[in-house]
């Protein structure tokens, strides 16, 4: 049997437009809060470049690094808006599973 880790946040510290870094078994993952109130967990570098994802904002329910402006969506998505408002699709990232339970968010490693 397998034990797998998680990480664990207390669900007051990661706000609506809140961008959280964590660690999970040993790798750096950001947690951030759409301003719907959806939570959604990532690895903290940027595919892009290797920006730090925890320097990121919140627009709406997507991360946006701060570096070029890359999006993620919660499904794992990555795009960049360009001036005219177009999304320019970019290479997929692996997201993590999140869930909120009694005031405490759980963050799982991705299975292989």
């Amino acid at each position: 049997m397998t034990m797998c880790s998680h990480t664990r946040l207390r669900a007051i510290d990661v706000p609506a437009g809140a961008v959280v870094a964590a660690e999970i078994d040993d790798d750096e993952i950001v947690v951030w809060r759409g301003r719907s109130g959806e939570l959604c967990a990532m690895p903290r570098q940027c595919p892009h470049l290797d920006w730090d994802l925890a320097d990121a904002t919140v627009f709406g329910d997507e991360l946006v690094c701060s570096g070029h402006g890359w999006a993620f969506d919660c499904d794992g998505h990555a795009f960049k808006r360009n001036l005219q408002g177009r999304l320019d699709p970019k290479d997929d990232v692996a997201t993590l599973p999140v869930e909120e339970v009694d005031g405490e968010i759980r963050v799982s490693p991705r299975t292989q």
